[in-house]
């Protein structure tokens, strides 16, 4: 009760504070909540430590057990706090900053701490006296690493000599195996010593080694690794990285391990069955693997203390509510949101979605605005739901053709004293066979490679022909042997009917496959002040397109508030993937399309008097940028280059995009991507395209504020600021490195407005409120 009453207070407070301010919102790929917990018997029972509906997590123990420190989110930066163990006073802060503080340890003398922050820039190492009474400087604090790679995890030596952690500075990113768009990273570990000086490369796998402890004596080093395969497990070194060796098996997914004595090591594992996070303990003597603790919440990051102490944060398990339907598990607000920050002069409220793509504001309401398919469990119920008469047709036709062909076989032994044994079994197995090309034909297209779906209808229209050209003939050849009154002319005509089934078979999977499925969703309005939430629509199925590619992969209200601009069709367009712009009217309760070709066009967007439209298409030959004015098209790129995300100003005078034209290529064919702008004269030209950022990595997402003078994006520039491995391994996340900028187009200035471990995109600028 106490924390839902925080919680109801928090958010009166919050939202009171927006009036007249401009809305900043992202999706935001993060937890649903975290809070700090405390153990007095070394994690058989756990209360909570925090209580705040802001994130808090990766917390450690002073050595003389009087201290917590911890990073919270409560201030919209992850920053660290410290409380008394016994609660006798409210969290602080720590270290005076206005960036990322993360993932503190401490000397084992208890003088000093070190943690991962990015006030320069990358996530670093850094070292500062612990000074529990006091608010530190964060400049104060000696960078450790200084390097443009990010460094993650710190570890003291019992001595305070050394500082072992992870790194992935001596990777370049390389392209996801599922999702090439999404850039990964490798880490290694490393020590240093305390001063900075001695850098040693401990770990060389080409995989995840990461979250490296001491042993007690300093001789050994204990991390996780995903060096035997996709599933991490506790391994062990000397401390000078020889006799390397992982000690459990893929039977559980082992991170965060940390060392409790006498063999014990307690680590977080994810169980993908029953969706939960459990606390474990491994026993490398015996090599077995117990329960650490059995309660409702799911732990991450166990750390001891003195005596009995430990701590872990957590939660108890998410589950998905009706304000969020198919989004993450939980509440459809990112946890601590909404905050305030300042863009220049311009105050603004930020507000974290926790949805994968889109969830759009109203510009002109406090909605937001979300599809919502339902997910059956299997095929089975997947057809029960949704399966046309199409689909049913299809099956009867497929059972018919069946049946024929086992009845022929049948005839071979049934009626050899009348016909020759092997004509019947030919007339079977040429039936049989000719069903499994159609049936293969159209699996290969339909299910297996669907870049090619287009040419579904062209070869099924060829089998249409043959099958009903060999129908006819056959049927002709039949009833020549029935004038004659042969016994085999009754197997003729059964082969004939069979041809005329697999050349209806054929037009109805070339025709109609597209309506197999009728793949219908929700259009759902929430209500982010009231959490109310109301069905406003439904999204019906695609008729011009594959049923895997009926529900929008983009969504975003017209900036009058009119309705909503929409892509169907797929993502990345291969050749012969199409995808459409489409608009749902809030007046007339339906969407109409607004691209005609039969190419791979998304990612629409207009200007306030919705007379100048913005879109991505391949129907030049690559994905370029197009600009509709009326009736008139213009492609606005004209480049062999990858272009996408497009968006256009309020004016409609300004048009921001993504281009791999100067990007870094990363390998597999796939280059990183950069943003561009291009600006209409008052004579009516499109200017050239200027690029606007130049780093490394990949920006993209950009929207143009309400006045047209800034973007905001998601930017790859910063990095990442924790292990991949920690963040991937329980939270779907294909990129974790999103971080939301705001740009000053004039002069190029930049407002960090997100930075923190998790990933944030696609976010939109949208006006104040109206009174």
């Amino acid at each position: 009760m106490k924390n839902l009453l925080f919680t109801v207070s928090f958010l009166i407070i919050a939202f009171s504070s927006i009036a007249q301010k401009q809305r900043i919102f992202f999706s935001s790929f993060t937890p649903d909540a975290f809070d700090i917990y405390l153990s007095k018997d070394q994690g058989k029972t756990f209360s909570k430590f925090t209580d705040h509906p802001a994130l808090d997590y990766d917390a450690v123990i002073s050595p003389d057990g009087k201290w917590v420190v911890f990073t919270s989110e409560r201030s919209g930066i992850p920053q660290l706090y410290i409380q008394p163990i016994d609660g006798t006073s409210d969290p602080r802060l720590l270290l005076k900053s206005d960036s990322f503080q993360d993932q503190a340890v401490f000397s084992l003398d208890g003088k000093f701490i070190a943690f991962v922050g990015s006030h320069e820039g990358n996530a670093e190492i850094y070292h500062i006296p612990f000074q529990p009474d006091s608010l530190l400087d964060v400049s104060k604090a000696i960078n450790l690493t200084n390097h443009p790679g990010g460094d993650f995890r710190p570890s003291y030596s019992p001595d305070g000599q050394w500082v072992a952690f992870s790194s992935d500075r001596d990777y370049k990113v390389k392209p996801d195996e599922q999702n090439p768009f999404s850039m990964q990273r490798t880490g290694e570990i490393y020590k240093i010593k305390a001063d900075g000086s001695d850098l040693t490369r401990l770990t060389n796998s080409d995989t995840w080694d990461g979250s490296p402890k001491w042993s007690e004596d300093g001789s050994e080093i204990y991390f996780y690794s995903l060096r035997h395969g996709k599933t991490p497990g506790i391994a062990t070194m000397k401390a000078d990285g020889k006799d390397q060796k992982v000690l459990t098996d893929s039977s559980y997914m082992a991170i965060s391990p940390h060392w409790l004595g006498q063999n014990r090591y307690a680590f977080s594992s994810l169980n993908r069955e029953k969706d939960r996070v459990y606390l474990l303990e491994f026993n490398s003597q015996t090599n077995e693997i117990d329960t650490l603790n059995s309660g409702i919440e799911d732990f991450f990051n166990v750390s001891t203390g003195p005596g009995n102490l430990m701590v872990a944060h957590g939660a108890p398990t998410a589950k998905e509510t009706e304000i969020n339907r198919g989004g993450f598990p939980g509440q459809l607000l990112a946890a601590g949101t909404p905050w305030q920050s300042r863009v220049d002069s311009t105050d603004v409220t930020i507000f974290g979605v926790r949805r994968a793509f889109a969830a759009p504001p109203d510009p002109k309401g406090s909605f937001l605005v979300f599809d919502h398919y339902e997910n059956p469990d299997n095929p089975t119920e997947l057809i029960g739901k949704f399966a046309s008469g199409f689909f049913y047709l299809g099956t009867f036709l497929i059972l018919l053709v069946l049946g024929i062909a086992i009845a022929l076989l049948s005839f071979s032994i049934s009626r050899r004293k009348v016909v020759p044994f092997w004509k019947n079994l030919l007339f079977g197995v040429s039936v049989l066979l000719s069903l499994v090309v159609v049936v293969a034909v159209f699996f290969s297209l339909f299910v297996m490679n669907l870049p090619a779906y287009d040419q579904l209808p062209i070869l099924m229209g060829v089998l249409f022909l043959v099958f009903l050209g060999l129908g006819f003939l056959i049927s002709r050849k039949a009833k020549n042997l029935k004038e004659r009154q042969l016994p085999i002319s009754g197997s003729w005509r059964i082969v004939s009917i069979s041809g005329f089934a697999l050349a209806v078979l054929c037009a109805v999977f070339g025709l109609f496959s597209n309506r197999f499925l009728l793949l219908s969703g929700d259009l759902v309005r929430v209500n982010y002040e009231n959490m109310d939430s109301e069905i406003i629509g439904k999204i019906e199925a695609d008729p011009t397109n594959h049923p895997a590619y009926s529900s929008p992969i983009d969504m975003k209200y017209l900036p009058d508030g009119s309705g909503l601009v929409m892509t169907r069709g797929t993502f990345r367009g291969a050749p012969g993937m199409k995808g459409s712009v489409w608009l749902w009217d809030f007046i007339e309760q339906e969407p109409s399309r607004k691209t005609q070709s039969n190419f791979n066009d998304g990612f629409g967007d207009f200007s306030e008097d919705n007379k100048t439209m913005v879109f991505r298409s391949d129907r030049d030959g690559s994905h370029d940028i197009f600009v509709q004015e009326g009736e008139q098209i213009l492609n606005l790129t004209q480049s062999p280059d990858r272009e996408t995300f497009p968006a256009i100003s309020r004016d409609g005078r300004k048009i921001i995009f993504s281009s791999d034209a100067h990007g870094l290529d990363v390998g597999e064919g796939i280059k990183t991507m950069d943003l561009y702008l291009s600006e209409k004269s008052q004579s009516g030209e499109w200017s050239s395209p200027r690029q606007l950022t130049f780093s490394e990595g990949q920006d993209a997402h950009a929207h143009f504020s309400p006045d047209g003078e800034w973007i905001i994006y998601t930017t790859e520039e910063f990095g990442i600021n924790d292990e991949q491995p920690l963040v991937q391994s329980f939270l779907f996340s294909p990129q974790m490195y999103g971080e939301i900028v705001a740009m000053r187009i004039s002069d190029g200035k930049k407002v960090k407005l997100t930075h923190n471990k998790w990933e944030e995109g696609a976010p939109l600028w949208v006006p104040a409120l109206p009174n």
